[in-house]
């Protein structure tokens, strides 16, 4: 069942595969990680709807078709979706894209400008945005920026202007426990574990074992300068509403946390 955000964005949610096996959580036991819970890096989808229109960041994967399809239909009614995002062309982020525009024909296909490998989820066909590129979705504006931080090269990022929320797709993703399913990060127990988003960025975007420090961490200053925004939307982890802008701090000390790791393979 889809959670309101703040009015006319909804937050759609998938567990994942549990990861606390294949992890080894049990038997590291971080300390964000309580004994006997299961683990979930999850896939989010984002539905605005701006009065006029509406629109669909992300998919889900195929697992949760059904729920994905009837979350659209409870969110839209008879008004129908008028415009689907894909952010890049990779499963838990487009893995319904057909299904959806199989069971909404009206709805215009949206994908990044960037890269060559647009045949995958007929991106090729849809309108294709780059940074700058807005939709007016009446008292809502979504617009779309170059990914910093990626796993594709076919890739876009998003801001909604009224609301002032990132979506940021793969990037501050991080792992959550089952009792937090769909959980605003402002509800949960206790002070936020910087070591949930080094879990993440250092199994799942593993590239960032190799980054340049430094550069990494001022191109995260330069976001926070650009953006600046009250929401930060991930795609793999749980809404922040509230202090956003000090958890796009908090990933400066993953970069240099996964740099240190990384060099003696504790995040294998």
């Amino acid at each position: 069942m889809p959670r309101e955000i703040e009015p006319g964005i909804h937050w759609i949610y998938e567990a994942g595969p549990d990861r606390t096996e294949s992890w080894d959580l049990a038997d590291r036991d971080p300390e964000w990680y309580e004994e006997g819970q299961e683990a979930y890096v999850p896939q989010c989808a984002y539905l605005v709807d701006g009065g006029d229109e509406t629109l669909l960041f992300d998919t889900l994967s195929p697992a949760s078709t059904d729920e994905i399809l009837a979350a659209i239909d409870e969110l839209v009614g008879d008004r129908g979706l008028d415009y689907l995002v894909v952010s890049h062309p990779d499963v838990p982020h487009a893995g319904n894209a057909l299904a959806i525009l199989d069971e909404h024909p009206e709805t215009t296909l949206v994908a990044p400008g960037y890269g060559n490998d647009h045949e995958l989820y007929r991106l090729d066909d849809g309108v294709h945005v780059t940074e700058g590129d807005e939709i007016a979705l009446g008292n809502r504006i979504v617009e779309f920026h170059e990914a910093t931080f990626l796993d594709a090269p076919v890739s876009v990022w998003m801001t909604e202007r009224e609301t002032g929320t990132l979506f940021p797709v793969d990037w501050m993703g991080f792992t959550h426990l089952d009792n937090e399913r769909l959980v605003f990060v402002d509800e949960l127990d206790g002070e936020f574990d910087v070591s949930r988003l080094v879990e993440f960025h250092g199994r799942v975007l593993f590239w960032y074992q190799y980054v340049d420090v430094e550069k990494t961490n001022a191109e995260i200053d330069a976001l926070i300068e650009k953006f600046d925004p009250e929401i930060v939307a991930p795609a793999h982890g749980l809404v922040i509403r509230e202090d956003a802008t000090e958890y796009m701090e908090l990933m400066k000390d993953v970069t240099r946390t996964i740099d240190e790791q990384g060099r003696v393979g504790t995040l294998g």
